[in-house]
């Protein structure tokens, strides 16, 4: 075993090679964690609803959080209240619509509300998606209040179809929006909202501050974090395919959400 920074040799252990997980990150007093959702922590789904987080990752996510001191929130384009809907019997410290809404503890209020703009060019962008939506069978428009996105997931020979009808909605929008596109999605939202300065605001905030920060993602829209985190000096994680960490930022590399829920495991024994 050897470390993959010199200035955390009491901290994290890994293999040699690049790109390995660490065995562990340890104290987790020592630690925040950043945590994104779909394709991270839950597998993904034909449809946003259809996504599901069992009681083994409620109970492990919970047992994290406790070991860690509170510093653990989950950093999401979801909506908050669709990460409580998901862990019903626990609340977490969330940064939603990709920082456009923060929480920055459980039953704490916003930071950021998220709320919908009454602006006509933001409306008139979410009427033209849900028009284009109805373009072709297995499109799907997800409001999101603040944001909206549309997936295509079930129509996966329409990406082309959908970046022109997001891109038509930027016009509408405006230059307070900006498009974000993961994995089959396109999502248009606040243009000064990422996640990378979600955690950086939050890390200003007990029980953030003064902890070294921990990051994990799946999607383009996770490198934002990546690189805060990297920055500040922390650990950054790519959950996903080999293929995609030679042009993520991230430092190692899981295979599959399965993989990363089994190494959180691992952290609390």
């Amino acid at each position: 075993m050897n470390v993959i920074w010199k200035d955390m040799q009491d901290l994290i252990e890994t293999s040699s090679a690049p790109g390995d997980p660490p065995a562990a990150i340890a104290p987790l007093s020592d630690w925040a964690l950043f945590l994104d959702l779909d394709g991270t922590l839950l597998n993904l789904a034909p449809t946003p609803e259809a996504v599901r987080a069992g009681p083994r990752l409620r109970t492990s996510l919970n047992a994290l959080r406790a070991a860690a001191g509170g510093a653990l929130a989950v950093v999401t384009g979801r909506r908050i209240a669709v990460v409580d809907a998901l862990f019903p019997d626990h609340r977490f410290a969330v940064a939603g619509l990709h920082g456009a809404e923060i929480r920055p503890a459980p039953g704490a209020p916003l930071l950021v509300p998220g709320t919908a703009p009454d602006a006509p060019g933001f409306s008139a962008a979410r009427a033209w998606a849900q028009r284009g939506a109805r373009q072709a069978p297995g499109l799907r428009f997800e409001d999101k209040t603040a944001a909206f996105a549309l997936h295509y997931r079930l129509a996966p020979d329409h990406g082309e179809t959908v970046a022109a009808i997001m891109a038509e909605a930027l016009t509408l929008a405006g230059p307070g929006y900006k498009l974000r596109s993961g994995k089959a999605v396109v999502e248009l939202g606040p243009a000064d909202a990422d996640k990378g300065r979600a955690v950086a605001r939050l890390m200003t905030l007990p029980p953030f501050a003064g902890r070294r920060p921990f990051a994990a993602g799946d999607d383009v829209t996770d490198e934002d974090m990546f690189r805060t985190v990297n920055d500040m000096g922390g650990l950054t994680m790519l959950v996903g395919p080999a293929s995609r960490f030679a042009a993520s930022a991230a430092a190692t590399r899981l295979d599959s959400p399965q993989d990363f829920r089994n190494w959180l495991e691992g952290l609390t024994g």
